[in-house]
């Protein structure tokens, strides 16, 4: 009986012994191949996990590590095969996932790479290639859709990444510009927030919550926050037009047409704040120094429905009829739901005795004018404007 104790204690220790050194003979082999590679040499790397993996054929680390050398060499297909067979001897791996993740994402496969990086963050969350990963295929994707027209696509593939990494401030960004883009405030804003407790103050953060709150028509807000972008990149004038818009619908005009000139100063070719200035003149009927401010918006953009609009009403107010319903049937081409365009138009085609199509024009002025009484939170629709994008820092 003590020999049969003796031997199964021996045998034992024996047991424990080898599997340490199988442990030691796999971290070795792992540590000399990636050394190998880092060295360049992806064909001894190969050659030492070749040998390794014929008595350990189902060690996924060994089978990851064999693709990374296979890419290094080019050989994506049989790299693949080795992911494949790492997977399916340990589908959690986290290299093996990450690794064939990558591959994925270079082919643009950015579904099927979205789903290897999500495998890791399902287990850790904060593993950085699968946080890199995750988040380059979805907002790659999202651009994809985005370009197909199809932005309601590209919302929901950041509201599903989200799921997957819901504490990352660049994609709480993309997903709240996104939603914004779309009309969803209600989402945009709890994604933008999210951003900013992460990042308090990210200017690309508060550039977009600044445009948000204008749609929302919260000015206060929306000015605070536009002056706070400013701080941090005072030279950027797509930001300075928008405080300025800000400031003139709140009627503060010299603060706007400061704001609107800075932005000119900056750059020049800023044809909004042109067009936001001619309007303030317009509306101060400050004709002279209206017109040119809405030909230089027009020299620029031939097909600008407010400036267009201007001098339709430049053109009534001197009673050059004819030539004010031109400008105005030009404008409805290219807004034609701004209100004003058919106004005008109507007034000025009745001063030319064409009576039928002036009650027409009044007509889809009066019914526009109801459809366009927003309510409290919509935005304001400024014909031939568009959100201007953060200039990069510089």
């Amino acid at each position: 009986m003590y020999l049969a104790w003796r031997t199964a204690v021996s045998l034992l220790i024996f047991t424990s012994i080898a599997a340490a050194q199988s442990g030691n003979d796999s971290g070795h082999v792992l540590t000399q191949a990636r050394a190998l590679r880092a060295e360049h040499r992806p064909d001894a790397a190969i050659r030492v996990l070749d040998e390794y993996l014929t008595s350990h054929p189902e060690d996924a680390n060994a089978l990851t590590v064999l693709a990374q050398a296979h890419l290094d060499e080019n050989d994506v297909e049989l790299a693949k095969q080795l992911l494949t067979k790492a997977l399916a001897s340990s589908p959690n791996s986290p290299a093996a996932n990450v690794v064939f993740g990558d591959l994925l994402l270079e082919e643009h496969r950015y579904p099927e790479a979205m789903d290897r990086f999500e495998t890791v963050l399902g287990i850790d969350l904060r593993n950085p290639e699968a946080r890199r990963g995750e988040l380059t295929a979805a907002t790659d994707l999202a651009v994809s859709v985005r370009g197909a027209d199809r932005p309601d696509a590209a919302l929901k593939v950041l509201e599903h990444a989200r799921s997957a990494l819901p504490d990352d401030p660049k994609l709480l960004f993309e997903l709240g510009v996104e939603a914004d883009e779309v009309g969803s405030w209600p989402e945009a804003r709890d994604a933008l927030e999210s951003a900013r407790k992460l990042e308090p103050d990210h200017p690309d953060v508060l550039y977009a919550l600044a445009r948000l709150e204008t749609d929302e028509q919260h000015l206060q807000a929306a000015e605070a926050d536009f002056r706070a972008y400013l701080t941090k990149r005072p030279n950027d004038a797509s930001a300075h037009y928008g405080l300025g818009y800000i400031l003139a619908m709140e009627q503060r005009t010299d603060e706007a047409k400061a704001e609107f000139e800075r932005s000119m100063q900056l750059q020049p070719v800023q044809t909004e704040s042109y067009y936001e200035l001619g309007q303030i003149e317009l509306d101060a009927r400050h004709d002279a120094q209206a017109e040119p401010l809405f030909l230089k918006v027009l020299a620029r953009d031939p097909k600008h429905g407010g400036a267009l609009t201007g001098m339709g009403i430049l053109a009534f107010r001197r009673k050059d009829y004819a030539q004010a319903e031109q400008y105005l049937a030009q404008a409805e081409k290219t807004a034609p739901d701004y209100q004003p365009a058919h106004y005008y138009r109507g007034l000025a085609l009745a001063r030319l005795g064409q009576k039928t199509e002036a009650d027409r024009e009044l007509q889809v002025a009066a019914q526009l004018d109801r459809q366009q009484e927003a309510p409290p939170g919509a935005a304001a629709t400024t014909p031939g404007a568009s959100h201007p994008s953060p200039a990069p820092p510089p």
